[in-house]
């Protein structure tokens, strides 16, 4: 043992046994000088600093067991729509960084949920995946609009700059999943995956030249231009079999197919409309009624020469109205008032034909008007074709003024007297109080 303190030079060191080991400690300074290994120093002390306990036992942080059980939950999505695996990557890192925002960090189970399935769909819509918000809401069981609001947060908060997907990108991916193979279903209602596709890419194109496409959410379109291509391809076969018999044949999930087959029918019915408008067109018919229920015969021809039908429509439906036009200037010509009276009325009266400025200032749109219900001096008449935003007028919102009460309003006498009772009402209310109690 060394007789002097390494750190001052004393030589007065002793033996301190106070604790359960041995250790040498100087008299002068304090320091331990051995305890069988030389430990510290009075400078190693003083020019030391304080490390917390947290930090000296701290090892990886461990996510928490809902970050945890989100992750499971994210690479379940991946897997069900077969990502790569350099997609689920991106996913689960996006949704760990959007997870520890303070917009995601306390809130519902609900919403982390959606954010996962958000997080996917940004992923997606980046490597040009055909996923739509709409396969996400079922996948998930959630509601469009709830998670097209969590997405735009999801967006705005990371900055980041996602494509939206086309009805053309999802096309594909969505009619390769109804179970229609040779192999599958009777040969009756058996299709290619391949033939369906062609004719709904058809069909989505003549929709779009329509303006059925316009402003409209891309799932339930595709549903039921499928369910029109796959009746086209074989009509007289296949014409008896409603929408929902073609999804139960296709094996679709029934919880897709409930969720939208109420908007899904009516782009059946605008897609069938259309058609018919085309059908009619065609020569060798001859003037020969199509209907809804037999237009599916006439869809190969009327898609063959798509663009020379559209144009003969158009046309005829403008020499329509110009026909119509003139009877009515006519019938008003011959009906006219002598030259005396023409002069009083005209001031009184509103001419049969005006200009479309004119007519939608003097005849506003009707504001409970439906579906293809226009004002007949809408400029909207002069078209086959229209939006959908033209063809219905929605009923605008009427702010019922709120009645501010106080309770300092003045009450008259005769208000006051409407709440007392007379001595008449007294006497039955106490004869059939003495009767209930008798029964």
């Amino acid at each position: 043992m060394a007789s002097n303190c390494p750190e001052c030079g004393s030589s007065n060191v002793v033996e301190d046994d106070l604790y359960s080991q041995r250790q040498w400690v100087c008299e002068d300074c304090g320091s331990v000088v051995s305890e069988g290994h030389l430990t510290t120093l009075l400078s190693d002390e003083t020019q030391g600093r304080d490390v917390p306990y947290h930090a000296s036992t701290e090892v990886v942080k461990k996510p928490c067991r809902n970050l945890i059980a989100g992750f499971i939950r994210v690479r379940a999505l991946c897997r069900i729509l077969r990502l790569s695996n350099a997609m689920e990557s991106e996913v689960v890192s996006l949704f760990e960084s959007a997870y520890n925002l303070p917009n995601f960090l306390h809130v519902t189970l609900t919403k982390k949920e959606i954010l996962g399935g958000c997080c996917l769909l940004c992923v997606c819509r980046q490597r040009n995946w055909p996923v739509s918000m709409g396969t996400i809401g079922y996948l998930l069981g959630a509601d469009n609009s709830a998670i097209g609001t969590v997405y735009q947060e999801l967006t705005k908060s990371l900055n980041i700059q996602a494509t939206t997907a086309g009805i053309t990108d999802l096309m594909e991916s969505f009619c390769y999943e109804f179970k229609l193979g040779p192999k599958q279903v009777e040969e009756v209602l058996s299709e290619t995956p391949q033939r369906l596709l062609d004719r709904v890419s058809a069909l989505i194109e003549l929709a779009a030249d329509t303006w059925i496409v316009t402003g409209r959410q891309p799932l339930p379109l595709i549903m039921g231009s499928v369910y029109v291509a796959w009746q086209s391809l074989n009509p007289m076969a296949r014409m008896k079999y409603t929408f929902t018999t073609f999804c139960k044949i296709g094996k679709v999930p029934e919880q897709l197919w409930r969720k939208s087959r109420d908007t899904a029918l009516k782009r059946v019915n605008e897609l069938l409309e259309v058609l018919c408008k085309l059908g009619r067109e065609l020569p060798w018919l001859r003037g020969a009624a199509v209907e809804h229920n037999t237009v599916a015969t006439l869809v190969d021809d009327i898609l063959k020469h798509r663009r020379a039908l559209l144009l003969r429509a158009v046309k005829n439906y403008e020499q329509q109205l110009q026909n119509e036009l003139s009877e009515t200037q006519t019938t008003e010509c011959d009906n006219a008032p002598s030259e005396s009276n023409r002069s009083d009325s005209s001031s009184s009266q509103t001419p049969a034909v005006m200009s479309s400025d004119q007519a939608e200032c003097e005849n506003p749109a009707d504001e409970e008007a439906t579906d293809c219900q226009l004002p007949p001096t809408h400029w909207g008449k002069r078209h086959l074709f229209l939006p959908p935003c033209v063809k219905i007028c929605k009923r605008q919102k009427v702010d019922v003024p709120q009645l501010e009460v106080t309770g300092d309003e003045d009450i008259s006498d005769s208000e006051i007297e409407s709440y007392i009772r007379s001595q008449d009402e007294i006497k039955l209310y106490l004869k059939a109080q003495k009767e209930l109690k008798q029964t």
